[in-house]
């Protein structure tokens, strides 16, 4: 694998159901087989994250994305608008489907929170997750394979595998 430095860009089209869609214009550091890796600066989120009294996300921070194209989830470092990492953001979604201009992902409720010292791991949206389960914004096969992602991720946490080390080879 080799890093690219380069001004190519791509689209993420990001969907959650039920209604919300995103075409967000990334950098592109990274692709093959497996895995694209993009940059943005973040926008459009509904509310910061704050975990344990700090906010960890919000809109003008910036992501290095690891998307995948066969496993159900992507990863991103997290870098607050001063330049601080602030930690790891695992989204639980559908593998991306190539487009003509980019990739196309379904969001699938479920997230992991991992701060940058990478000594714990937070579940988050499992309320957000049961309410799209119950208004069917995601097919049974999409919530199985969520559970299975959510608790295969949690596992290589555990043994200290997750969040991959593709990760720092980008900043």
């Amino acid at each position: 694998m080799r890093e690219m430095k380069s001004t190519a860009k791509t689209i993420i089209h990001y969907f959650r159901p039920p209604d919300r869609k995103l075409d967000i214009e990334a950098d592109l550091l990274y692709q093959d087989d497996e895995v694209i890796v993009t940059s943005h600066t973040l926008w459009g989120a509904s509310k910061p994250l704050v975990i344990a009294g700090q906010t960890v996300i919000d809109n003008g921070y910036r992501a290095v994305f690891a998307e995948y194209r066969k496993l159900w989830h992507d990863v991103a470092k997290i870098f607050a608008p001063t330049g601080a990492f602030t930690g790891y953001y695992a989204d639980i979604n559908t593998p991306s489907k190539l487009t003509e201009d980019g990739y196309w992902t379904k969001d699938l409720f479920l997230d992991l929170w991992i701060p940058a010292d990478r000594s714990s791991v937070t579940i988050l949206d499992e309320d957000e997750f049961a309410e799209a389960v119950r208004n069917n914004w995601i097919s049974a096969e999409e919530a199985q394979g969520s559970r299975a992602e959510l608790t295969r991720l949690i596992e290589l946490f555990n043994r200290g595998e997750f969040p991959p080390k593709l990760l720092e080879r980008f900043e």
